[in-house]
């Protein structure tokens, strides 16, 4: 059976339409799933390179309004920008960002990679790996193998190696492509630094990791052990604060480097983000207080940069409680502002005392330029405005512990100039003595003579009230001792008590300091009013003054007595400013008696006292009724 030939041609012609139709569609069907790997090729691994310090051409987007997905990544309908791993900085934003990172294994056999990153302060990193299939074989759709969370503001077990860093293991089978999707968030900066590794090298690289900060930390805990006991050891307040400062600062770097999430509190995420705010600023005021305290920066001596020190310090504390409760993003921003300002406040006093002379302040102002090289580095990586985490990170440990060295030696250097200062003078007394024993061997006894003369005065310092100047106590019983040895009751003389009325209200009204000018004044009272060598003044304690009047009768003695009462009661004591204060004295009088002794003379002068004060004060009670 034969058809017609107009209807062999409209089949030819439908036929052939369909198979055009096919075709367009299945090359539009190739043409958009080759899309990403068009835009974003495999990086092929290899032995021959088992380390890739930096992914090159990385595809990443930024996600404003975190709504897209990790299809949106794969899908290739988004714009994509590509730039290196090492590249990929970004100052704290709201944002998140997308990485594609496709992988194709060029070896026959299957192989273990480490994709690394190298950033320690992320919050949020979420990760999805796809299987892309083989190389050799047809294409396939992305199979979703994995999904992985991680970041510090996440439990450190979370991460599927224990490792300060980032570190995702990816296996290879022969010839085959995986897919890594990064979607990465945080409060802070973002670095995004990926690197890739083989096995070997992956684990070789975290043993040498470990080496170098196990010794890092190990030297700044041999400096802090130093420190600690030179303080044991001599005291000095400075060495204390230098401990707490190398202690401080080596949890600040193992805060910002991952160590301490690691071992410390690996499951409190938010103890791990805070302690990089906290760490900094007990760190800055060790600093403060050691600085104070190794350039002598005291209130009497340097009270402008004393009160620097206090401002600073106070500030410190108060940003130490708001680190506590203020966003990171905010906090690790004013922390930061706040340690630059100290430290240069700090620089500048180092640089002030070493223009004045100081010796040591020279090596403390060069622990400070060697680690504002390093730091300022650091700050700027920390903070995504240069690349290269990682690298500021060795310089800075370089900085810091060349720093923590610096000081420390400054201290021995400060403390060796001190001693050499003592056995400059030691020798220097020593031979100047022994230069007064040769010279002087005649002049032996005149010089046991001043020694003695020397030993009066320092005993005669002992008698007598610092206040007043008058003998205190003890100076009046050797008095009234060396008296009662006098033959006869009238030569030994009258003793009068005197006391100061109401004294407690000056206290109380004025302040004691205009206490003790009415005590001094009442004592210069009587020095002027009881002139004689052989009268005896003296401060009994508190407000009672006491005169021991030597062969001077009773009725005299009344007469003198009264007018030192007169003359109080008369004058004022003039404290300035317009202030004065009105005194009266209450007195008792007692005359020696035969046989009598200086405990009963004192007893009978204080009963007379006493009915002075009885009978309305100011006034004069004497024996026989006077």
């Amino acid at each position: 059976m034969t058809m017609p030939g107009g209807v062999h041609a409209r089949w030819r012609t439908w036929i052939i339409a369909a198979i055009g139709l096919s075709l367009c569609l299945f090359g539009a069907a190739r043409a958009l799933a080759a899309l990403p790997d068009a835009a974003c090729p495999a990086l092929g691994l290899s032995s021959s390179h088992a380390d890739i310090p930096s992914l090159p051409q990385l595809c990443f987007l930024r996600d404003e309004t975190h709504a897209l997905g990790p299809g949106d990544i794969l899908g290739g309908a988004l714009p994509m920008e590509r730039r290196d791993a090492d590249q990929l900085v970004f100052r704290h934003n709201q944002s998140a960002y997308w990485v594609y990172v496709p992988l194709h294994n060029l070896e026959a056999a299957g192989r273990a990679w480490y994709l690394q990153l190298d950033y320690p302060l992320l919050d949020e990193i979420d990760v999805w790996i796809y299987d892309l299939g083989s190389g050799s074989g047809p294409r396939t759709r992305p199979r979703l193998l994995d999904t992985l969370r991680m970041g510090d503001a996440r439990p450190f077990g979370d991460r599927p190696v224990r490792h300060r860093l980032f570190l995702l293991p990816l296996d290879f089978g022969p010839g085959q492509s995986l897919a890594v999707v990064l979607r990465v968030h945080s409060s802070g900066a973002i670095n995004i630094p990926l690197s890739l590794h083989s096995g070997a090298s992956a684990i070789g690289g975290a043993q040498d990791h470990g080496l170098s900060q196990g010794m890092f930390l190990g030297a700044l805990a041999m400096l802090a052990l130093f420190n600690a006991a030179l303080y044991l050891r001599l005291r000095v307040r400075q060495s204390l604060y230098n401990t707490a400062y190398i202690l401080c600062a080596g949890l600040f770097l193992a805060s910002m480097s991952g160590l301490s999430f690691q071992y410390l509190w690996p499951d409190w995420p938010w103890l791990a983000n805070r302690s990089v705010p906290l760490s900094e600023i007990l760190a800055i005021l060790s600093l403060l207080w050691f600085t104070r305290h190794f350039l002598s920066i005291g209130p009497d001596r340097w009270p402008r940069q004393s009160w620097l020190i206090r401002v600073l310090a106070g500030t410190g504390a108060a940003l130490f409680v708001a680190s506590l409760a203020v966003p990171y993003a905010l906090i690790i921003k004013i922390d930061t502002v706040y340690a630059l300002a100290c430290m240069v406040a700090m620089f500048g006093l180092g640089l002030r005392h070493w223009r004045r002379g100081e010796r040591a302040a020279r090596w403390y102002v060069l622990s400070w330029l060697v680690f504002f090289a390093g730091y300022l580095a650091y700050g700027l990586a920390a903070f995504g405005y240069i690349p290269g985490f990682m690298a500021q990170e060795r310089w800075m440990q370089i900085a810091l512990g060349s720093q923590m060295f610096l000081l420390t030696y400054a201290e021995v250097m400060q403390l060796h100039d001190l001693m050499r200062r003592a056995l400059d003078i030691e020798a220097g007394a020593r031979s100047s003595l022994q230069h007064e024993v040769q010279s002087r061997t005649a002049d032996l006894r005149a010089t046991m003579g001043a020694l003695e003369q020397a030993n009066r005065q320092l005993r005669e310092l002992t008698l007598h009230d610092p206040l007043t100047g008058l003998l205190n106590r003890r100076g009046l019983d050797e008095a009234l001792a060396r008296s009662a040895e006098t033959q006869g009751a009238s030569a030994r003389g009258t003793l009068v008590i005197f006391d100061l009325d109401h004294f407690k209200r000056v206290n109380d009204v004025h302040g004691h300091d205009a206490g003790d000018a009415a005590l001094r004044w009442v004592a210069e009272v009587l020095l002027n009013l009881l002139r004689r060598r052989s009268d005896v003044l003296a401060r009994f304690g508190g407000e009672e003054f006491v005169a021991l009047l030597p062969a001077t009768s009773l009725d005299d003695a009344v007469i003198l007595a009264a007018g030192v009462l007169e003359h109080v009661r008369r004058h004022p004591v003039d404290l300035g400013r317009g202030r004065v204060i009105d005194l009266t004295l209450s007195a008792g009088a007692a005359q020696w008696r035969k046989g009598e002794t200086p405990q009963s003379l004192f007893r009978r002068a204080d009963e007379n006292l006493y009915r002075a004060k009885t009978a309305g004060r100011n006034r004069l009670v004497a024996d026989e009724g006077l």
